[in-house]
């Protein structure tokens, strides 16, 4: 294989794989995937009993709330959004961050602005599995980097 096809070859992984995880950050980045999956379907009632348990009120962790700002952003062009990379680690014993790289596409297919989105989610395991606790946004140009912790 010539430089140019295996240089080819690995931008195609890269840029197919949006989900960045060490081993134990696997099963975080699979429930934040799994996030921007039923966020896509308009999903509030999957997304409030199955991926938010906020820390603190916030107006999008219940039903209702949720279902507000999906209708705000729907007057605002909102189809669906597009992942560019999702990073995820465990800091501690029930503990985990992930920053995820986004973009908010309208119907037309143009970017609905900011055209690059960044966020950090803190999440924590219960029983019945890792929920977002809080979701701090950020600027796309900040550079984050999780590992996970030694056990």
């Amino acid at each position: 294989m010539n430089r140019l096809a295996f240089a080819a070859a690995i931008a195609a992984v890269l840029t197919a794989t949006p989900a960045l995880a060490d081993d134990k950050g696997r099963e975080v980045a699979a429930v934040m995937t799994e996030y921007v999956k039923l966020w896509n379907a308009g999903d509030a009632g999957a997304i409030t009993s199955r991926i938010y348990r906020f820390d603190s009120p916030n107006p999008m962790g219940d039903k209702a709330g949720l279902e507000a700002q999906f209708a705000q952003l729907k007057k605002e062009g909102y189809d669906h959004s597009e992942t560019q990379a999702i990073e995820a680690c465990v800091i501690g014993p029930n503990q985990a961050m992930a920053e995820m790289r986004y973009t908010r596409l309208k119907t037309d297919g143009t970017p609905l602005g900011p055209k690059d989105r960044a966020g950090l989610y803190l999440l924590r395991k219960f029983p019945e599995g890792w929920r977002i606790t809080r979701i701090v946004g950020m600027s796309a140009s900040a550079d984050l980097t999780c590992r996970s912790a030694a056990e």
